[in-house]
């Protein structure tokens, strides 16, 4: 199990494929197995794809300090050094599409092209500002324990799958929903990742991002975050950033590369348009 020793933390990562790197950022506490979901087989036959656990989940170190979205980016930058990566295409799900766009503002030299999926700017910029877990949550967490709570994002949101993928294909459910459980510790660190994907806002600095950007969301992704939603959250940022693409993916809920396969064909057809060697 190959782990790079970066800023004393051990990043646990696994690298797939040939051909031009993918670096694939997972969302807030989701550990890498998750991509390991239908998305690296798929995207591994025609990139390298690269993959890790995000400090504070899976096989990484879990520091005993609040975590941010800046360090997250810093991580993935201290990564890619290690492999020798010096440009990759980013891509990044939930949390991770804000860790790629820091990425993105922070460090251009090593992005070629930025992909955010079920993303947005940031809690921060949303109506009533950050804050930590809900009383609501941290009782229901005591009520039906951590696993189950986990569980419940995949297993029994009706936010998370459309209603045919749920009934047709039962078998990706259950296999995403134990990764995500796969790769959890405690409900500190939980709290951890939650804190930094809410105090953490980008709409300000969106028009520095330079590079070809895509933004994927699913057209039907009604997750609602302080009476704001993907889909509109997805527009807004699309406004502000320069010569980037927005596509709504049909049929399609929060689970945009995992719902049918809309998001993952718009990705690799974007990625086929925008080689690294072209968009230097």
């Amino acid at each position: 199990m190959p782990k790079a020793e970066l800023a004393g933390i051990d990043i646990y990562y696994e690298e797939n494929g040939q051909g031009e790197p993918v670096l694939l950022v997972p969302a807030s506490w989701w550990p890498s197995d998750t991509w390991n979901v239908g998305v690296v087989p798929f995207l591994s036959r025609r990139f390298k794809t690269i993959v890790f656990d995000c400090r504070g989940t899976g096989r990484s170190g879990k520091p005993n300090y609040g975590y941010t979205v800046e360090q997250f980016a810093q991580d993935c930058s201290a990564l890619l050094a290690h492999l020798g990566v010096s440009r990759c295409h980013a891509v990044g799900f939930a949390l991770g599409g804000q860790i790629v766009q820091a990425m993105a503002i922070e460090r251009p030299d090593l992005i070629a092209t930025l992909t955010i999926a079920a993303s947005g700017a940031g809690a921060k910029t949303l109506a009533g500002g950050p804050r930590s877990l809900s009383p609501d949550t941290e009782r229901e967490i005591r009520d039906i324990g951590f696993e189950r709570y986990i569980r419940n994002y995949i297993e029994n949101d009706t936010m998370a799958f459309t209603p045919k993928f749920y009934r047709e294909h039962p078998e990706v459910v259950a296999a995403l929903a134990d990764a995500v459980w796969s790769g959890q510790s405690t409900v500190e660190m939980f709290r951890r990742h939650e804190d930094a994907r809410l105090t953490w806002g980008t709409l300000a600095k969106a028009a520095e991002v330079e590079v070809p950007a895509l933004i994927l969301c699913g057209a039907d992704d009604h997750v609602s975050r302080r009476g704001s939603t993907p889909v509109g959250t997805a527009k807004r940022l699309a406004e502000l950033t320069s010569g980037c693409e927005l596509f709504l993916i049909p049929n399609t809920k929060h689970m945009t590369f995992w719902d049918g396969t809309g998001g993952l064909l718009a990705l690799q057809e974007f990625l086929a348009r925008h080689r690294i060697g072209a968009t230097r």
